[in-house]
């Protein structure tokens, strides 16, 4: 069968640490060529049912900033939390897609309270990002919508403290800049965050530095480059579990050539729909807003983050949880 491939760029990833429930683990930062490394912050994953929670916390604890990317913005309990901080006088900055039908909403009531909001339009796509920074202390990111029924999903974010929050500034003040009409949206690698054509070598690299087993739970699965390389994976002895959302555009194909290579492919249920974007192999893991399609990979605006270590296990813990259900 041919197959279509798109370049690989080499990629190293950066090292966080957390455990269960934040618990913090021991480790040291890797570094990226070119960078230094990033010093350890704390990681937590927050499954769906529990960011819009997680969101309204953040939101009430905010002292000075609040900077919120996010594609689908729309439920009610989020929009007046931010209303409510921008009255206490928290500095709230908004961006978001201009073609998601909540969102609109939801920007033109946060305009109408003194909210600042921007639109961030992408040529041919979707800026996609989820994305919350707090205080410049703390960072929620991942791919669960705020949207009226994004609960009701099987997905996650991660909450993040430390050093790489800095990081996470800079991109939200370069996707805050270009949607005032000055500059592109971010693109490359933001200490461990990846955006842009960063997001496909960086993933690749996670797959190639897989040993033991490695999990993968994807709404879309359609991009080939990263089929071949769990296929690549699972010859070399790796264990591969792919979960698959069964409604997912290409899930049909995937699966075949999937389990043609020996991967172990499931498929989820149809509810609650399986919204997911991880990659979990071993020490290293990716969570994040972009599907592992063409879209994701190049067209649309997309945020990721690349953990290690213990927040890397605490994401495979997630992954497999998932994996293990769906069996």
């Amino acid at each position: 069968m041919t197959r279509h491939r798109i370049a690989a760029v080499a990629f190293a990833a950066v090292a966080l640490v957390a455990g269960p429930s934040g618990a913090a683990f021991a480790g040291a930062a890797v570094a990226r060529p070119g960078s230094t490394p990033v010093p350890e912050p704390t990681a937590t994953v927050v499954s769906a049912p529990l960011v819009a929670i997680t969101t309204l916390g953040l939101i009430a604890e905010a002292r000075h900033s609040i900077e919120l990317e996010m594609y689908e913005l729309g439920n009610p309990a989020i929009v007046s939390a931010l209303e409510s901080a921008r009255r206490r006088g928290v500095a709230v900055r908004v961006v978001s897609d201009p073609t998601e039908y909540q969102s609109l909403a939801s920007d033109a009531e946060l305009a109408r309270s003194g909210v600042a909001v921007r639109k961030l339009a992408v040529r041919g796509g979707i800026d996609h990002v989820k994305l919350l920074v707090v205080d410049d202390a703390r960072v929620l990111v991942g791919g669960v919508n705020l949207g009226a029924a994004s609960s009701y999903t099987t997905d996650a974010d991660v909450e993040l403290s430390g050093a790489a929050v800095r990081d996470a500034a800079l991109l939200f003040a370069r996707d805050w800049a270009a949607a005032g009409g000055s500059g592109t949206p971010a693109s490359g690698a933001f200490g461990p965050f990846v955006t842009g054509t960063a997001i496909l070598p960086a993933m690749l690299a996670v797959v190639a530095h897989a040993t033991g087993h490695c999990t993968v739970v994807a709404n879309y699965l359609s991009d080939y480059t990263l089929q071949d390389a769990l296929v690549a994976a699972e010859r070399r002895g790796v264990a591969v579990t792919v979960v698959l959302n069964p409604t997912g555009y290409g899930e049909a194909s995937a699966a075949a050539w999937l389990r043609r290579g020996g991967v172990h492919v499931e498929l989820a249920p149809a509810r609650p729909y399986l919204h997911a974007k991880i990659l979990a192999c071993g020490s290293e893991a990716m969570i994040g807003s972009a599907n592992f399609s063409y879209d994701g990979m190049a067209v649309n605006h997309e945020v990721d983050v690349v953990l290690d270590h213990g927040a890397a296990a605490t994401v495979g813990a997630f992954a497999t949880g998932i994996a293990r259900a769906d069996a």
